[in-house]
């Protein structure tokens, strides 16, 4: 019966985005969702380029761009708006775009007989924080953000793109894309480390690309402390499904394979209601503890509310003063009983965070998938935020880098970049729009911002415009770059870092093959937002570029295989 309705349902919807792509209004928005989806599939490019009309030349380089499709005026009239909001502090207002929950029709996921229950109806939430437009440096020379080492975003795009389906624009999170390869940063001796280069911009051969990257010092996994981990796993009926609650419980398995015999792990379930599965048990007793994980079956509705209260309880019962303290929730976001709302649920756990116990959010599944949810509650839980396609990802996520997932080395990270306005006329950066951080907050360590695991790295990206002569002249400054964090052991470290002309490189085979990586990685995601500064960059000009970074086989290579499924 749950299928057959489900079946109705997506028929009439289709029925009405068609009825609004022929005679519906403007202010439609699952219509222009739909329109966004179906412009991106039928082109033969996956997107359409700068001028609407489709490219073919795979042979073009990023160094032949045009200029830029960015409309000046109407940069000058979102900037003043945000002016207007902000009081001048551009860059921590809203982004030009409304910041508003899209809900978006799924794409041929899953098997052709339907989602198993009528929680899992066919769609994913994500939501639209807009895209930011270049600010004047005159007016405001401070950009300030708060770190950042989420990849949901990018690894949610794979699962769209390898299951025949464009990711709609609005969960294109550029900054999650570019954070999900790793670069050549040199690792401190201890806290974080900042590496500044630049080059052309792809996007405007008038403008330059400064990449900011962020290095944290490395810990092996035995120097690592010892660790108290709480796994709150959804059991509700939207998880009964292989990609849900099987992934999870084959990722569970996984980590727990890497755990030192003296690490703890406690297991608490929920669906209607909350339940501790298995109390803290040291990591030694392993077949006890997979056979808890093996034990676990989907019932029910989804009380995240109830999960959340119980698993807390259970980490502060067994918490470890000088060790690691993690709750680690795994779910497809969903949350239909008691608190549900994602500001709500992300507030319950912020002063549990305040006292050392840190947040991993797991997100699985498509149909019915709640991305903000998850991604809310990491950013309030001092965590992060990581999206599980496959038992790969797991592997990377669990095995490979298991000590960056529970050990933080940096809290409350924040990076300020003040450019001088007698080099750069504007500026703007690429991606970051949920993470701005007022500039009189840059210093105020009650602010919350983000945290950085050991060996997790940070890549920003701002394009610029600099005044005339600026580049030649290598002795010109920039600006500067300031990152500032809190330590283990409460104390805090600020490090400034200036930025003289003699950084940008002067052609785009100059730059190094980490700087064009993380500027392929960059246009692509912008591509795929449809992001308005694009210029005439084309998803064959990028997938070019990856294609002659790829060592032909890894991460760049599939990156590669993604590319080409885009377009």
């Amino acid at each position: 019966m749950g299928t057959r309705r489900g079946k109705l349902l997506s028929l009439l919807l289709a029925l009405v985005l068609v009825a609004s792509a022929c005679g519906g209004s403007d202010d439609d928005d699952a219509a222009t969702t739909s329109d966004a989806t179906s412009e991106a599939a039928e082109t033969s490019g996956g997107l359409v380029d700068a001028g609407g009309e489709e490219s073919d030349d795979a042979e073009a380089d990023f160094d032949d761009a045009g200029e830029a499709m960015f409309d000046e005026d109407a940069a000058e009239e979102s900037d003043d708006a945000m002016e207007e909001e902000a009081s001048g502090d551009a860059e921590a207002a809203a982004p030009a775009s409304s910041d508003r929950a899209v809900t978006t029709t799924e794409g041929g996921f899953f098997a052709p007989d339907g989602p198993p229950d009528d929680e899992d109806d066919g769609t994913a939430s994500f939501v639209d924080y807009g895209i930011r437009p270049f600010v004047d440096t005159e007016r405001d020379p401070l950009s300030t953000f708060a770190l950042d080492v989420d990849t949901a975003a990018y690894t949610v795009a794979r699962r769209w793109l390898t299951e025949g389906s464009i990711p709609p624009p609005e969960s294109v999170r550029v900054e999650e894309y570019v954070n999900s390869f790793d670069y050549d940063y040199d690792a401190p001796a201890d806290g974080l480390a900042v590496r500044v280069d630049a080059g052309p911009s792809p996007f405007d051969p008038e403008n330059v690309i400064l990449r900011v990257g962020v290095q944290a010092e490395r810990v092996s996994n035995a120097d690592r402390p010892d660790a108290s981990l709480t796994f709150v796993v959804d059991t509700s009926g939207s998880m009964d499904r292989v990609d849900r609650l099987g992934l999870v419980k084959s990722s569970l398995a996984r980590l727990v394979a890497e755990l030192s015999d003296d690490d703890t792990v406690s297991i608490v379930t929920y669906s209607d209601g909350a339940s501790v599965v298995l109390d803290p048990t040291p990591a030694d007793r392993r077949e006890q503890i997979l056979d808890a994980i093996d034990r676990l079956e989907p019932t029910g509705s989804t009380n995240l509310e109830a999960g959340l209260v119980e698993g807390y309880e259970l980490a502060a019962q067994s918490f470890r003063d000088g060790g690691i303290n993690r709750v680690v929730l795994a779910s497809d976001g969903i949350a239909n009983v008691g608190l549900t709302d994602a500001d709500g649920l992300a507030t319950m756990i912020r002063d549990d965070a305040d006292r050392g116990i840190q947040l991993v959010t797991i997100g699985v599944g498509m149909g019915g998938f709640n991305d903000e949810v998850m991604e809310q509650l990491a950013n309030r839980g001092d965590g992060f935020y990581a999206y599980v396609d496959d038992l790969g990802e797991a592997d990377r996520l669990f095995g490979d880098e298991l000590v960056s997932t529970l050990l933080t080395v940096a809290k409350d990270g924040k990076i300020q970049v003040e450019f001088d306005a007698e080099s750069v006329s504007r500026y703007r950066l690429i991606g970051f729009e949920n993470r701005g951080v007022l500039d009189d907050d840059f210093r105020d360590d009650s602010v919350d911002a983000g945290e950085l695991g050991a060996g997790h790295q940070v890549t920003a990206l701002y394009e610029l415009t600099l005044r005339p002569g600026v580049a030649e002249d290598g002795d010109r400054r920039l600006g500067t770059v300031r990152l500032r964090w809190e330590n283990d052991d409460r104390s805090v470290d600020e490090t400034n870092v200036p930025v003289d002309a003699d950084v940008v490189e002067p052609s785009w085979q100059a730059t190094d093959d980490d700087f064009r990586l993380a500027v392929t990685v960059a246009a692509w995601a912008e591509l795929l937002r449809r992001s308005p500064h694009t210029g005439e960059v084309t998803l064959a000009q990028v997938h070019a570029e990856a294609e002659a970074l790829s060592p032909g086989s890894g991460a760049v290579a599939e990156l590669v295989d993604l590319i080409e499924l885009s377009r």
